[in-house]
């Protein structure tokens, strides 16, 4: 049975494969070209891209994990701040510097709401650990003091900011992680 357009929906893997294009080209945009972001043919190690700095001829492995809408309010239909994210253990690695970019899109998937940079290798300490998953709950209101604020970003543009000058050498605000690029 087809579905009528009305009730048509996008998958998870499509929303997903759209954050990551629509953040490697705002990545792209954003560093006027001298961050390059690379796709893997499989991303089974659950790294989405790879982004090269043209300047430094260094690159970094990301996981990216998209969500479009906040958790609703307790007891309510109403969408709260709070964006909800799901990381499996599988996929996960804590030997490589790698990252975790948490975004919340818009809900037309055309933007970018806010945003989470942190090291793979601090989730751990700092997300729900699970049975067979870790679980970022992270509030997008730039006012909150949770346990995410430091990760917490304004939008793409600062990603790329950050990511340049970890690139450069320098660790990610408010953390001692040095990203020690390759």
């Amino acid at each position: 049975m087809k579905a009528s357009d009305a009730t048509r929906k996008l998958s998870a893997t499509q929303i997903g494969a759209i954050a990551e294009n629509l953040i490697a080209n705002e990545l792209m945009i954003e560093s006027k070209g001298r961050l390059s972001p690379f796709q893997p043919v499989a991303d089974d190690d659950g790294i989405d891209v790879l982004i090269y700095d043209k300047d430094t001829g260094k690159a970094v492995p990301i996981q990216i994990k998209a969500r479009t809408n906040t958790v609703r309010k307790r007891g309510s239909t109403e969408r709260g701040n709070i964006a909800h994210f799901i990381i499996k253990k599988s996929t996960h690695r804590n030997d490589r510097h790698a990252l975790l970019l948490c975004v919340l899109l818009s809900p037309d998937l055309r933007s970018t709401q806010r945003a989470w940079l942190m090291p793979l290798n601090a989730l751990h300490d700092l997300a729900t650990v699970r049975e067979s998953t870790y679980v970022v709950r992270a509030s997008k209101l730039t006012s909150s003091n949770d346990k995410y604020k430091k990760f917490r970003c304004e939008n793409i543009a600062e990603i790329s900011r950050l990511l340049i000058r970890y690139f450069e050498g320098e660790c990610l605000p408010n953390t001692h992680f040095n990203f020690q690029a390759r």
